[in-house]
């Protein structure tokens, strides 16, 4: 089974790169990137580089003082790629009630706020496994990328 990664992280007021607090989507693929390094270091030892991204789609707002959850897991394995499926999530956000400026909601169920696949590199000289040629036929992670690839949010969505 290969790893899975999350990180969670709350927005600070000076991401905030547009009028209205809302950060910028490259903020976001930044922390695709955090969870990308993760992975590679958890399967190989080793930072690697995040390569591409296969499809990145923002599908809602993210605001300074936003809570998020970032989810990546590797899906296959080659010789030196490894393919990810990131999916970000708002977990916590402002109430914008006037009379209580720091009341903030848990939202339940976490809102899907972007989702890429993305290809992370570790060159065979920096890989600290013994890692071979392997396909992930785990059919759970092959539904999760599939569904990604087709608009849908995977199970890593799913709260327990």
């Amino acid at each position: 089974m290969f790893p899975k990664v999350t990180l969670r992280v709350r927005i600070s007021t000076s991401d905030v790169h547009y009028a209205g607090d809302l950060v910028d989507g490259a903020h976001i693929m930044e922390l695709f990137g955090d969870v990308a390094t993760e992975l590679t270091i958890r399967h190989d030892g080793d930072e690697g580089l995040l390569r591409a991204y296969e499809k990145v789609e923002f599908l809602e707002p993210v605001h300074g003082g936003d809570f998020l959850e970032i989810v990546g897991k590797i899906v296959s394995v080659g010789n030196t790629s490894r393919k990810i499926i990131f999916e970000a999530f708002k977990i916590i956000s402002s109430s914008k009630n006037l009379n209580q400026e720091s009341a903030c909601d848990v939202l339940e169920p976490p809102i899907l706020v972007a989702k890429a696949i993305g290809t992370a590199v570790v060159v065979k000289e920096k890989q600290r496994t013994n890692i071979q040629h392997i396909e992930s036929n785990d059919s759970e992670v092959i539904n999760d990328f599939n569904k990604i690839k087709s608009g849908e949010p995977s199970r890593m969505a799913q709260r327990k």
